[in-house]
């Protein structure tokens, strides 16, 4: 019957499959836990994100776009496989070389500044340049204090810094490959998308403190505790309402060493 086929659990992509499995090998190797699918999905539905950044990591983790071998199929022409190899650095490009490995000037640039906001946290989570898994898995980070306490600040800059980041990599390559005739960025324009971005994701989280939201409303410690040591001026030279008082200027500061790190396992 129709009700039948309605409620019939459809099968799960070998693709999807794999992908959980990294989200768990990877996370466990950061973070020393290893999360459920259910876990997964939820952090990917996460209200931390923006609406276009969870819809992206549920692409992603369903590797969904077009790209890499999804271009090699038996029926396609030989100028359609083509748009399966990176025009940079002439290796397959999959979703994994876009956000990980490719050479042109975006990913590592990207990688490289949201290291260096992230040293500036002092967390005991070292930086490490994420693999695939912890890009899907963003939202499953789990970072306490000496004393074993949840530090929920760190974790949620951990989420908005590793899926946005990704999803400005995504962008960027879309915008090269598709309108730019593959035209590399520069790095000073790959950086200020990058401070851009954040300092927008920063604002949003101001305007998200007021009452008028409602249950959706972020409370004002929660977003004290996510950009605590991040910020131009420093919090020392700030008001103690800075969050809320929309008249406060203040941003994400942008004198950041770039580093590279260890590349995600």
């Amino acid at each position: 019957s129709i009700r039948k086929i309605k409620t019939k659990k459809i099968p799960e992509r070998q693709r999807t499959r794999s992908n959980l499995n990294l989200v768990k090998m990877q996370i466990n190797a950061l973070f020393n836990y290893t999360p459920t699918d259910a876990a997964i999905w939820k952090s990917i539905r996460s209200k931390d994100l923006e609406r276009k950044t969870r819809y992206f990591l549920w692409m992603v983790a369903n590797d969904a776009y077009m790209t890499g071998s999804h271009w090699l199929r038996a029926n396609y022409t030989d100028e359609i496989k083509e748009r399966a190899t990176c025009q940079h650095d002439h290796k397959l490009e999959d979703i994994t070389h876009i956000l990980v490995n490719c050479e042109s000037i975006g990913q590592e640039l990207i990688w490289n500044l949201a290291g260096s906001l992230w040293s500036k946290k002092n967390s005991k989570i070292e930086w490490e340049r994420p693999g695939l898994g912890v890009i899907i898995g963003a939202g499953l980070a789990n970072i306490s204090s000496q004393t074993g306490k949840r530090k929920s600040g760190d974790e949620r800059l951990y989420k908005i810094l590793i899926a946005e980041s990704s999803y400005l990599a995504w962008k960027l390559r879309c915008e090269r490959v598709i309108q730019n005739n593959n035209t590399p960025f520069t790095e000073q324009e790959v950086e200020n998308r990058w401070n851009y971005m954040m300092n927008e994701r920063l604002q949003l989280d101001r305007r998200m403190t007021s009452l008028n939201f409602g249950k959706k409303r972020v409370s004002p410690k929660l977003v004290k505790a996510t950009w605590k040591g991040l910020l131009r001026p420093p919090e020392d030279f700030l008001p103690d309402d800075w969050v809320t008082n929309t008249g406060v200027l203040v941003g994400i500061e942008s004198d950041l060493r770039r580093q590279t790190g260890p590349r995600g396992r």
